[in-house]
């Protein structure tokens, strides 16, 4: 009987002890402060001029911020809407963002590898002097680019997008004059929370 007992209790222990690595192991994708996971505003400003190249056209625009709700973060990754996203001087272009149904401009989601992915995002592009209108945007997952967590940059995380969009049958130009994808290439700088690291 008593070795019954020693072989129960250490049968508890041996569980407690798996129960505890499991929950030390499921660590959050993002952290703010650093290892208490992040839900909340994630706020982002171009820093560097996004260039976006097209068949019809390469079209460089040097203002833009993209707000994203994080209700999302676990082990597997942080995702929430996108709820602004803006564009500005693009020169002799009109970029703007199209809003789905239920009113985002579509999904973002980063997992552990500081991998960014984008889904249900469109966004039109005029050529105002050739009269030229295309769209293009994430699908499902489509990767934008690759974020640097503060621990990396010693201040505050960046997010450095390279992305190839697909075009969309809703534009209004066809797809010989679009082309069937577009290139968007450009660093961004999270400006909500100041400090952001990867679990």
């Amino acid at each position: 009987m008593k070795h019954l007992k020693m072989l129960g209790l250490a049968l508890v222990a041996v569980a407690a002890l798996m129960a505890f690595a499991g929950s030390a192991s499921a660590a959050p994708t993002l952290t703010s402060p650093t290892g208490t996971e992040y839900t909340g505003a994630l706020t982002l400003t171009l820093s560097s001029s996004l260039l976006v190249k097209a068949v019809f056209a390469n079209q460089t625009c040097t203002g833009s911020t993209m707000s994203d709700n994080i209700a999302t973060d676990d082990e597997a990754h942080a995702k929430g809407p996108i709820t602004t996203l803006t564009f500005s001087n693009c020169g002799t272009n009109d970029v703007t963002p199209l809003k789905n149904a239920d009113g985002t401009y579509g999904w973002l989601t980063i997992n552990q590898k500081g991998e960014v992915f984008g889904s249900n995002t469109r966004i039109t592009f005029l050529n105002t002097s050739t009269g030229t209108h295309c769209i293009y945007g994430s699908t499902t997952n489509t990767k934008l680019g690759t974020l640097t967590p503060s621990s990396a940059t010693g201040g505050t995380a960046v997010l450095d997008i390279s992305a190839s969009l697909p075009y969309y049958p809703e534009s209004l130009s066809s797809q010989f004059i679009c082309g069937s994808t577009e290139t968007w290439s450009g660093t961004y700088t999270v400006t909500t929370p100041d400090v952001l690291n990867l679990g």
